[in-house]
């Protein structure tokens, strides 16, 4: 059997798109302990829709679907997809996902040259 997935409408994404004239996706599907973002969720198999004002999910939806069905993802917006249930996923290049992989390089770069000056550092340390 799947693991419950939750599916729900990110609304200040949809907001953020209107606002930046962008088309980042709006759909975020929660299952295990990742998040996967996707334009277009296609559930096949039974779900339920549940409204949950008392106790929303932790980032705060308080209406999405439940589903234990396998799901289909069009447009697909990030590579986090292994906790995800055995779906069909048809990934396309979105500017999201740009962003995302330039932020990530940017962040392994400056580790990079954090420990390129490090090492430096020490080198000049033990020359002398």
């Amino acid at each position: 059997m799947n693991k419950i997935a939750r599916i729900h409408v990110n609304q200040h994404v949809i907001k953020a798109n209107a606002k930046n004239g962008e088309n980042n996706p709006i759909f975020t599907i929660k299952q295990g302990g990742s998040n996967t973002y996707a334009h277009n969720v296609k559930v096949k198999g039974e779900m339920e829709l549940v409204y949950s004002p008392d106790k929303p999910l932790s980032c705060g939806a308080k209406v999405w679907i439940e589903t234990r069905g396998d799901i289909e993802l069009d447009n697909l917006a990030n590579l986090d997809t292994k906790n995800l249930s055995p779906t069909k996923l048809i990934a396309s290049p979105t500017s999201h996902l740009v962003k995302k992989i330039d932020v990530e390089m940017g962040i392994f770069l400056r580790k990079k040259q954090r420990k390129i000056k490090n090492k430096n550092k020490l080198s000049a340390c033990l020359s002398r």
